[in-house]
């Protein structure tokens, strides 16, 4: 190979070296300025939307403080809204109660919550007879559960007397019928039995009898109210179901009663 071949062969082999270099500082500076991958987050949770509740007692003290009715206020327990207080003036105590129960059914989402409204204000300190009204908070078409709870919620610590030994309604008694009535005429589309029961005292025959009639006498003053008989069930159980069985004269009292319990729907 002549002198000037080697020459030639040197210089290639140089520039190609020199272009290898080049190759390999670009390539490293280029993997210097290239930022490091991200590890990706991982995703959080959706949290679920909580939804507040309505405080129903603030909004009846609301509204009792906006018409500067400050005699009156108001309890809120086992789905009874009871406006409390008392009045000087009949007037004053229904208008107390009809500012809260306007309150409240003007925000339909009391329905299945504020189960029934009570005006419990006294007038110059006497006690009224008002029964709870469950018929108004039970929203535009009520199911057979709602009617259900409506008729448990007025029967709840509350019994319709009669007088000892027979079948005649107390009065004391008629407003929780009539409000009982209000119900069931809201609850046109379900039948409902009246059940009557009795304590153990007495014969059981005759115990029998008595029930039976008592419920009678319970259905004969709501279709008096204009509810449909054929809404209305009527059943004696005398003593055989008591809800106390103690023996005590408050036992008694308990097991006294008539049960109103929804059993089919009145289209069929």
């Amino acid at each position: 190979m002549s002198e000037k071949s080697q020459r030639r062969q040197k210089s290639l082999a140089s520039g190609t070296g020199v272009a290898i270099a080049i190759f390999a500082a670009l390539a490293a500076t280029a993997l210097g300025l290239t930022p490091p991958l991200k590890t990706a987050a991982p995703d959080k949770p959706t949290q679920p939307e909580v939804t507040k509740e309505t405080d129903w007692r603030e909004v009846a003290r609301l509204a009792l403080a906006k018409d500067k009715l400050s005699f009156a206020d108001v309890t809120f327990k086992a789905g009874v809204l009871t406006v409390t207080g008392d009045a000087d003036k009949a007037e004053d105590r229904a208008q107390a109660f009809d500012v809260v129960k306007q309150a409240v059914l003007s925000d339909s989402s009391h329905v299945g919550v504020v189960l029934a409204l009570e005006n419990a204000i006294t007038l110059s300190g006497q006690a009224m007879a008002d029964a709870p009204d469950a018929a108004s908070t039970m929203g535009a078409a009520p199911d057979a559960k709602a009617c259900q709870t409506a008729y448990d919620t007025l029967l709840d610590g509350r019994v319709i007397n009669f007088g000892s030994g027979s079948a005649v309604l107390a009065e004391e008694s008629k407003p929780l019928l009539n409000a009982l009535a209000d119900v069931a005429k809201r609850c046109e589309t379900y039948r409902v039995e009246l059940g009557g029961h009795t304590d153990a005292r007495g014969d059981a025959t005759a115990n029998q009898a008595l029930s039976e009639r008592r419920a009678q006498s319970v259905a004969d003053y709501l279709v008096s109210k204009s509810v449909p008989a054929s809404l209305l069930g009527v059943s004696g159980y005398g003593e055989t179901q008591p809800k106390d069985a103690r023996g005590s004269a408050e036992a008694d009292a308990k097991n006294r009663r008539i049960e109103f319990k929804i059993v089919e729907d009145a289209a069929q």
